[in-house]
């Protein structure tokens, strides 16, 4: 499967290339990607969940289950972004960072979304 200007639209979180350059070659990219959009899938729910019972040190934890994943399969910017505010929410754990966490779940969603349309692209 290659990129080119017939597909639907470029990735803007999901970091194709670097993906590839790390792992060797898409097929090991689908391998695994198609666990990562099944576990994103659920964490987004629960960063949901335990922001809205303001908890934390829950939100902490599951943000650095992320950390992990997020630097193979994302561009740097967002990864970046990703770790800092993990890295924060372990050592300030309040609800100052709400703003901060809500915001990543926008373009986790994308890298979903975006995960899958190559997946299926990809015939899997």
């Amino acid at each position: 499967m290659s990129e080119n200007a017939s597909d639907a639209a470029p990735y803007q979180v999901l970091n194709l290339a670097g993906a590839i350059d790390f792992l060797g070659d898409a097929q090991a990219v689908s391998e695994l990607l198609q666990p990562l959009v099944l576990s994103l899938s659920k964490d987004i729910g629960e960063i949901e969940r335990l922001l809205g019972k303001a908890d934390m040190p829950a939100v902490a934890r599951t943000l650095h289950s992320l950390k992990g994943f997020i630097p193979v399969f994302c561009h740097a910017e967002f990864a970046a972004e990703l770790v800092e505010v993990e890295k924060r929410s372990r050592s300030e754990g309040d609800l100052q960072l709400r703003p901060q966490i809500e915001a990543l779940l926008y373009p986790l969603r994308q890298l979903v979304e975006e995960s899958n349309r190559f997946l299926k692209q990809a015939g899997h």
